[in-house]
């Protein structure tokens, strides 16, 4: 996957709990008959331990009392970022193949257009088919993985250089995409939220370095309100 940069004027905003529990565990003691003779020296000296002892049963915790052990990750939609130097917010553009159906999408495209469909694009959407993270807002990796496997799949894309990174402390995904039957290439990053997903993707045919400094300019800009 390669690396992009990003900023600019306008400032764009968008818009997970805890669940702290606790086991309890009793443990059962078992006592033994002594001798009637405290200095008996066939007695013994206390309780049986050892087979006449019943073993405690190991502790587990259920999944929905486990303890969230950081802050709840920030909501997506509150995210801000802003539109980097040489971009402007452009009209009349769609998603090719979007992840959900219900989505809002911001995108810009470089004020010296080139031959092809040059663009940045913020995605947000707000609610996920499903689940990508646990009741802790801790990121499930093999549903990431599984969810996006089968988008690629049905949208017939072709993605490469995938790794994990962080966008604004939120985690995210990032891979290189080529779609069957277009010439572009795509720069994109997912942030996982609970129940939300944002795509920042940068998508170019000739200009590459143009919006490889742009897409970098617009994911680090992107900040937590």
């Amino acid at each position: 996957m390669s690396a992009r940069r990003d900023r600019s004027t306008a400032m764009v905003g968008l818009r997970t709990a805890a669940a702290v529990g606790s086991a309890l565990l009793c443990l059962a003691g078992c006592a033994g008959s002594g001798s009637d003779r405290p200095d008996d020296p066939d007695g013994p000296a206390g309780s049986p331990t050892g087979a006449d002892e019943p073993t405690p049963a190991a502790e587990t915790v259920p999944p929905q009392l486990r303890e969230c052990s950081a802050e709840p990750p920030p909501e997506l939609a509150n995210l801000t970022w802003t539109v980097p130097d040489g971009f402007a917010e452009a009209s009349g553009l769609t998603q090719i193949a979007p992840l959900e159906p219900e989505y809002s999408a911001s995108y810009f495209m470089p004020q010296q257009p080139g031959t092809g469909v040059e663009v940045l694009v913020v995605v947000h959407y707000p609610q996920l088919s499903v689940p990508l993270t646990d009741d802790c807002g801790e990121v499930d990796g093999k549903q990431v993985d599984a969810y996006l496997a089968q988008w690629h799949e049905e949208a017939g894309i072709t993605a490469s250089d995938q790794h994990e990174t962080e966008v604004a402390g939120v985690p995210a995904i990032r891979e290189q995409q080529q779609y069957a039957d277009h010439d572009f290439t795509v720069d994109s990053t997912f942030l996982i939220g609970a129940g939300e997903l944002l795509m920042i993707s940068c998508q170019w045919t000739g200009q590459e370095d143009v919006i490889g400094t742009g897409c970098e300019e617009l994911l680090d800009s992107v900040t937590t309100t």
